[in-house]
Parts: C-alpha cells; sequence; structure tokens
C-alpha cells in the first residue's frame, strides 16, 4: 500500500473525528443553564476593557477581553457565549492528533484523539464560556510545538517561538497553566540542549506575560487573605483520576447518595488503565535502551506531563491552597493521549486493546450522560426558576439571593427582575467577588437580609439547600433572620434550589 493510500485511509476516521468532537460539544449547548462564573463573567466582560483593568479578578482579563469581542460579533445568548469554546475544544482536539500522530504514529494518534474528543472532561469545559477551553488549546499547541522542536532533524526556532508565544497565551488565559508549563520544563532537564532551548522559549514566554505579571501580586494577595479553594489530600487525587476518564458531574453523582451503581465501575477504569499504561511502560523500558516497545518513550513523556501538573499543584497547595480540577485540562489532555498509545500499542493482544478501549469508552459514556443531565449544585434549572419569579413577583416585591452563587445567573436571565443579593462573610473563603469589581459591573451585595429587603412587604428568598444543610441544625442566619421579621407564605424548588415566599 502507497503512502498515499495510507493518508487517504486516516483521513476519513480524522474527519468523523472532528465531527463527532463537534456534535458532542454541541449537544445540549443552548438548554442547559448557566452557571455563576458564566453568568458573572460574561456580565464582567460586557463591561469593557476599562472596566476588566478596573475590577480585581485574580483571572487575567485576557480571556474576558477576547469574549467580549465575541459577543460584539455573536451576542449573548447561551448558545453564542459557548459557542467560541466549542469551536475552541474542537480545534485542541484537532492538535491532540497531531502530537500523537508524530509522537506514535497515525493510530495512535487516532485512538489518543478519539479519547480527547469523548472526553466528558473536556467536552465540559468546551461547553462553558470560560478560559479553560482555550487553556486547553494553548497547552496543547505549546505540547505541539515542544514535539516539533525535538523530533525534526533541523527544527530551527521558530518552534520554540511557536512554544513561547502559545505558553504565554496559557498563562494569559489562566495563572495555574505556570505548573504545567513548569513539569513541561523538567522534563527537559535530561537532556541540556533541548533544556536550554525551553529556558530560552520560557524567558520569551514570560516577557509576553510582563505586563499582567506586574498587576498579579496584588490580586493574589486577595487569594492568600482568603479564597474557596480547599487543601487538597489524598482522596483529592483520586477523585483527579476520577475526574480524567469520567469528568466532573460524574464524580459529583458517585459521591451522591445512591451514586455506587456509577461509583464502583468509574473506580474500575481510573485504577484499571493507569495500571495497564503503567505495565506496558515498564514492559517497553525492561532491560532495554532504547525502549523495546515503540513509543514508549513518547508515553513516558505524556505520564509525566499528566501526574506532573497535578502533583506541583498538591505541593503548592500545602502552602497556598491552589488546587482547582478544571484547570487540569491541559494534564487530561496528555493523559488521553498516553492512553491512545496504549490502545494502539504493538504488541497489545486484541482481545486485551478491545477491552482497554470500551472500557474507556463505557466511562466516557456513563460520564457524558452524567455532564448533559446534571441539574444541581451550582447548575440548577435557573430559567426556570426566572420563570417562576416572573409569574408571581408583583410591583414593590423585592428578590433576595442568600448569595451571588444564585443572583448572577438569575440576573444574566432576566436583568428586569428587583433582585439584589447578600454579600459573603468578608474575609472568608468565598468573598471573591471583590468591591472594586462590582463597582466596575455597577452590582453591589447588601451587606445583611435587613439591608436587602428595604422594607418590603413580600419577599422572595432564593438559596441553594446545600447553603442551608452547611448551616444544619442551628439554621441559615439569613433564613433566621427573614423568620423573625416576616411569615413563610411557601417555599417551592427548582432541583436543589429554593424560593421561598415571605410577607409581612
Amino acid at each position: 500500500m502507497t503512502n498515499k493510500q495510507t493518508l487517504s485511509l486516516f483521513r476519513i476516521p480524522h474527519s468523523a473525528f472532528i465531527i463527532s468532537a463537534f456534535a458532542l460539544r454541541l449537544a445540549a449547548l443552548n438548554s442547559r443553564p448557566l452557571w455563576y462564573d458564566e453568568a458573572a463573567g460574561t456580565l464582567f466582560a460586557e463591561k469593557g476593557g476599562r472596566a476588566m483593568l478596573g475590577g480585581e479578578d485574580v483571572h487575567s482579563i485576557a480571556f474576558f477581553a477576547m469574549l467580549n469581542g465575541w459577543m460584539r460579533m455573536f451576542g449573548e445568548s447561551p448558545f453564542a457565549l459557548r459557542l467560541m469554546s466549542v469551536f475552541v475544544g474542537v480545534l485542541t482536539v484537532a492538535v491532540a492528533y497531531a502530537i500523537g500522530r508524530r509522537l506514535f504514529g497515525a493510530a495512535a494518534g487516532l485512538a489518543g484523539m478519539a479519547l480527547v474528543a469523548l472526553s466528558p472532561f473536556q467536552v465540559a469545559y468546551s461547553q462553558e464560556a470560560r478560559m479553560y477551553a482555550p487553556l486547553g488549546l494553548a497547552c496543547a499547541l505549546t505540547v505541539l510545538f515542544f514535539v516539533r522542536g525535538t523530533t525534526q532533524p533541523r527544527p530551527g526556532w521558530g518552534n520554540w517561538l511557536g512554544l513561547a508565544v502559545c505558553a504565554a497565551a496559557a498563562m494569559y488565559m489562566q495563572t495555574l497553566a505556570a505548573f504545567f508549563l513548569l513539569a513541561l520544563g523538567l522534563t527537559a532537564l535530561p537532556r541540556p540542549k533541548v533544556f536550554a532551548r525551553v529556558a530560552a522559549s520560557g524567558a520569551l514566554a514570560f516577557a509576553l506575560w510582563l505586563p499582567w505579571a506586574v498587576m498579579l501580586p496584588s490580586r493574589l494577595a486577595r487569594v492568600q487573605q482568603g479564597y474557596w479553594v480547599p487543601r487538597p489530600d489524598a482522596l483529592t487525587l483520586l477523585q483527579t483520576a476520577l475526574v480524567f476518564h469520567g469528568g466532573e458531574e460524574l464524580v459529583a453523582r458517585a459521591a451522591s447518595p445512591g451514586g455506587l451503581p456509577l461509583l464502583a465501575p468509574a473506580l474500575f477504569t481510573s485504577i484499571a488503565l493507569p495500571i495497564m499504561l503503567a505495565y506496558q511502560l515498564l514492559r517497553g523500558f525492561r532491560n532495554r535502551v532504547p525502549p523495546s516497545v515503540p513509543g514508549a518513550r513518547g508515553a513516558a513523556w505524556l505520564v509525566a506531563l499528566a501526574i506532573g501538573m497535578p502533583l506541583l499543584l498538591f505541593a503548592a497547595s500545602l502552602v497556598q491552597p491552589v488546587y482547582i480540577q478544571r484547570a487540569l485540562v491541559p494534564a487530561a489532555l496528555a493523559y488521553a493521549l498516553a492512553l491512545g498509545w496504549l490502545i494502539a500499542a504493538p504488541g497489545v493482544p486484541a482481545p486485551v486493546r478491545w477491552a482497554l478501549g470500551a472500557l474507556a469508552v463505557a466511562t466516557a459514556v456513563a460520564g457524558l450522560w452524567a455532564h448533559y443531565t446534571f441539574a444541581q449544585f451550582p447548575r440548577p434549572n435557573f430559567p426556570t426558576a426566572v420563570g417562576f419569579l416572573q409569574q408571581r413577583a408583583v410591583p414593590g416585591d423585592v428578590i433576595v439571593h442568600s448569595n451571588k452563587l444564585t443572583f448572577f445567573p438569575m440576573r444574566f436571565y432576566d436583568r428586569a427582575l428587583p433582585q439584589t443579593f447578600i454579600t459573603d462573610p468578608p474575609g472568608s473563603g468565598s468573598d471573591t467577588l471583590y468591591r472594586s469589581t462590582q463597582a466596575e459591573m455597577g452590582l453591589f451585595a447588601a451587606a445583611d437580609p435587613q439591608t436587602a429587603t428595604g422594607g418590603a412587604a413580600r419577599v422572595w428568598f432564593v438559596i441553594f439547600d446545600k447553603a442551608e444543610d452547611e448551616y444544619r441544625p442551628a439554621g441559615h442566619p439569613h433564613l433566621a433572620w427573614l423568620y423573625a421579621h416576616y411569615s413563610v407564605r411557601g417555599v417551592w424548588h427548582v432541583d436543589d434550589l429554593a424560593i421561598y415566599e415571605f410577607v409581612r
């Protein structure tokens, strides 16, 4: 068979996976309600560059600037807002194939591409109007330029320049990209010439990132004062393994009452596949230099990236908790490509190959189901809750939200409803919407329930069941004040979102 014929054989499945990736990322794009991060980010981005610079969000303004330009062209419907991430996510799938093909050949490249296309973790953040899909693409391109720079006979400096630009872009998307880039740099240590090029590219990337870096210390100081990220433990690492295979929503459902039927198979997959990958790598390196199994060195390098970023984040979190699971999107992509090599590696018996592939796909399908149907904290059906209040609230009523997590999504869906929200306890881990950001958005939190209600005769109070549970058995302080000053007429639920009606 000629090279041309071989290429034509692989062109069809390559296109099929691109189409499948696009379809999976379009599915339920408009019907899944925006949640707090998306809604707050959208309301912030629409204010423009001056507001972005005036606020104190710990994230770089680069993504918000991108989102602002996108909104100007395509509007602010949930579908339009998320479509940018869809396109970015599909492009990331194509880049994943390019990485896998260059490291392992077309077959393993396709297998890795398929796993990235199906990954619930990758799909979820390719469906959000947030910076994590662009983060994944920037890191994937960084890896591709690294691979090109270390495998081409005459790499030149073009690939290292590309690496620097993409690394800087990743840092502009999410500062925690530094941990992935650090893991990438550490893998080059055994090769001094490669490390020197990586160091030079890293220095250029830092220079490109410097305009934001000079603004970062004051914003990070707020993180040190208090932030919502808990300190990780060994269970966190196990959850990360589960997320890499089945996605965050599958883990959330598995951890809920009655979730054992989901947890058991997901846990089996999250243990079995890494063990098989480790076995195949040991088999490839055992008493052989170079490795006896083609591609083992490239797969080991990808595994180093996949585990390096979480471990570095874990280590840093022992000092200051920064272990944010969704920032691990690039590490999950590297892991998926390593699994692609495992599934397509020479010497793996066909029944084992099919069993591994079936295990990975079955877990991914379960994770996609959990993702598309997820409707609980922090993503209940906010449009339904807004519709409920539109039908029942009358002039003179006030709608009070226990905190910003319910206010911003419902504000996004109806800006005419008389809504306000109560501030988070100052200095607490949840106190992340800073006063300067509120000022730029023109949306200020009320200091307490008394200020929020403003003496209204009827108050609609919105709160997550989870928020109430956190104060049991003593009771939530906002509800305690309302019960003391009003009479409750009714309580309604939209998923795990409670809406109270209080009257004088």
